[in-house]
This record gives structure tokens, C-alpha cells and sequence, in this order.
């Protein structure tokens, strides 16, 4: 018989390795490092990790230690309600020559799953946490005022929580996202009835997808009933979710981390 296989999710690869998960993500994506897409996420095998041996180093002040540190200070700064700090460290993140998209996954988004834990085991408050969130909030609508990436806009992705999802906040970081590689991100926000979406959908000119964003406490329910809605509703649109839900239907794209949201758009856009 011959081997099995061992395949390795990319936060498995990134565990092992020490990396940091989007430096896997982009190796993977370059072609440095093989990978497999498996429902929409990619894979590597364990046999193929002895590749990154041969990878030439980040350039200096671009990788993840980097990024890591100031994610560390990002950190402190949304947890001691420091809202001019906070925008010190992203601004000087992206001035030393690091992307919109790598700050957001490198430094903000870590940072704010700290906060999640840190509330979560009891060391935080709930207005610590709410104030840290607010501050989020604040720095990504500071990031729309940078200069944006050149050229014709690649069309419009409809973002919205579904009905009684009061999270807004994973939606507007797909917002800035999006706009970081050159769409039109239309952010619904919150707490969306399905009409309401599909009608909005139904208004944009150059739609690419609807993105229905959602966390782990979603009710499963809320999330199957709005995909059902949402597919009747717009038969020829792509439809994302974010997280990886059963007894979703083939045609509907799992969204398996913030990556793995863009991931999916290039290849709907060059679709």
C-alpha cells in the first residue's frame, strides 16, 4: 500500500514552524511552498515543510517578527484606551513599508483576538473590551482615507451581517480588505434582514459577491435559513460565508479566515 498523506491545515504549517499564518498563506500562494485547496482551504503536506529550507528570508522589517512586535504594542495601546497610540503604531507600521492588508492580519487582528481572550478568562472587563473595540473601529475608518490602490476599480462586493448578528466588526475589517486589494467594498454592517440585502444586491452595478459575515455564536439556524434567502433571492450571485458551516449548499464559498476571503475573490474575479 502506499503512504498516507499527512495533510496540515495552514495554522497547523504556521504552529510548527514558528510563522506567523500569513507568511505561510503567501508562500503558498507564490508557489514557494506547495499547497492543495481542500472545500476551499488550503492544505500542505507534512512531507513538503522541508521546502521552506530553501526560501530566501523576509526582507528586513516586513516579516513577521516585525509586524509581531508592533502587534504586542497595538495590543496595549486598544487595551489602555489609547486611541492617538494605537494609530501611531499602525501608521508607523505602514510608513516602514508594510501593506493595509498585512497590518490588519498581522497587527490588528491578533491583537484583537487577544482582546477576545482576555475578556473570555475573566481579565478584562466588559467596557475594556468594548472601548478596545471602538478604538478598532476608529483606525479602520482612518484607513480609508489612505491613498488607494491605483487603477480601474475590480467591481463592488456587498458585505452585511445577517438578522440579529450585532458583530459588525468582522465585516468592516473584510470592508478594508476588500478595498485594499482594489474592489469596492459596500459594508451593510450589523443586524441585516434578508430583503434587505438582496435588495441593496439587486442596486450594484459591477457586483462581484455578497459576503455574509458571521462569528462562531452565530446560530447555525440564522446562518442556513439566510444562505436558503439569500440563493433564492440571487440565483446568479456568489455568496460567501464567513466560517465553515455544515448544511450549507455546494454553490455557497466557505470563508475560512480573512486569506481565505481574498483568496476566493481573485479567483471569482479573474472567473
Amino acid at each position: 500500500m502506499g503512504e498516507v498523506k499527512e495533510m496540515l491545515s495552514l495554522n497547523e504549517v504556521a504552529e510548527r514552524l514558528g510563522l506567523h499564518y500569513m507568511t505561510v498563506y503567501k508562500y503558498v500562494r507564490s508557489g514557494k511552498l506547495p499547497g492543495t485547496k481542500n472545500n476551499g482551504s488550503w492544505e500542505v503536506a507534512e512531507k513538503d515543510l522541508s521546502t521552506l529550507s530553501e526560501l530566501e528570508p523576509a526582507p528586513p522589517g516586513r516579516g513577521h517578527r516585525a509586524l509581531g512586535k508592533r502587534s504586542g504594542l497595538f495590543l496595549q495601546a486598544i487595551v489602555a484606551g489609547d486611541q492617538p497610540g494605537s494609530w501611531s503604531i499602525i501608521n508607523g507600521a505602514l510608513e516602514s513599508g508594510a501593506s493595509v492588508e498585512d497590518v490588519i492580519c498581522e497587527v490588528v487582528v491578533p491583537a484583537l483576538r487577544s482582546v477576545g481572550d482576555e475578556w473570555a478568562h475573566g481579565r478584562l472587563q466588559i467596557f475594556e473590551e468594548h472601548r478596545a473595540t471602538s478604538i478598532v473601529v476608529a483606525s479602520l475608518g482612518r484607513m480609508q482615507g489612505l491613498p488607494q490602490r491605483r487603477g480601474r476599480k475590480r467591481g463592488t462586493v456587498l458585505i452585511a451581517c445577517p438578522p440579529n448578528e450585532t458583530h459588525g466588526l468582522p465585516a468592516a475589517i473584510c470592508a478594508e480588505l476588500i478595498r485594499s486589494r482594489g474592489f469596492n467594498p459596500f459594508n451593510l454592517g450589523a443586524d441585516n434582514p434578508i430583503e434587505t440585502i438582496i435588495n441593496a444586491a439587486a442596486s450594484t452595478d459591477e457586483l462581484v459577491a455578497v459576503i455574509l459575515s458571521t462569528v462562531s455564536s452565530t446560530p447555525q439556524k440564522v446562518v442556513v435559513d439566510s444562505v436558503e434567502m439569500l440563493t433564492k433571492g440571487l440565483p446568479s450571485t456568489p455568496i460567501m460565508v464567513g466560517g465553515v458551516w455544515p448544511e450549507l449548499p455546494d454553490s455557497v464559498l466557505s470563508i475560512n479566515g480573512f486569506p481565505s476571503m481574498l483568496d476566493q475573490l481573485e479567483q471569482l474575479s479573474a472567473s
